[in-house]
């Protein structure tokens, strides 16, 4: 029986941030257009505030729908909320594990995890926004996995 290790979940920090400065320049835009113009500024700012709520929310939902599961057997990914995507990996397939973080990622705590296969020429599981300290609890593992099982 496969016992699984550990999920790891997608984190929302960076999209709750992206939508709340988004919020911001609107809101900023939308002052500018009203010396312009004779616009009701309650309304404009009611739309922006549901836009911004909803683009949390959305974020929220994103956040809880894609994950990784790591058992001893190999990765599997989880991704959709209507349209469901598995992708599974052996270790033995696993050739490559990459950590991407940028500038913001690293302010954030945040990385990009990659995991490119044996016989494929794209990459298998791409997942953005993962807590640092999961990025490297992934790499340890799969590194552990795959060398126990003489993969690459």
């Amino acid at each position: 029986m496969v016992e699984t290790e550990f999920v790891v979940r997608r984190c929302g920090r960076m999209d709750y941030v992206r939508a709340l400065f988004g919020a911001a320049v609107m809101a900023g835009i939308l002052t500018w257009v009203s010396t312009m113009y004779v616009i009701p500024l309650e309304l404009l700012y009611s739309v922006v505030v549901v836009l911004t709520i909803l683009s949390i929310f959305a974020a929220f939902i994103r956040a809880k729908v894609q994950f990784i599961d790591i058992d001893d057997e190999g990765i599997t990914m989880h991704a959709g909320l209507f349209n469901k995507k598995t992708t599974y990996v052996p270790y033995e397939r696993v050739t490559n594990v990459q950590i991407h973080r940028s500038f913001v990622e690293r302010i954030f705590m945040l990385g990009t995890l990659q995991i490119d296969t044996a016989g494929t020429h794209r990459v298998e599981i791409i997942m953005h926004n993962i807590p640092s300290h999961y990025l490297n609890k992934i790499a340890k593992s799969v590194h552990g996995y795959v060398g126990r099982s003489g993969g690459v």
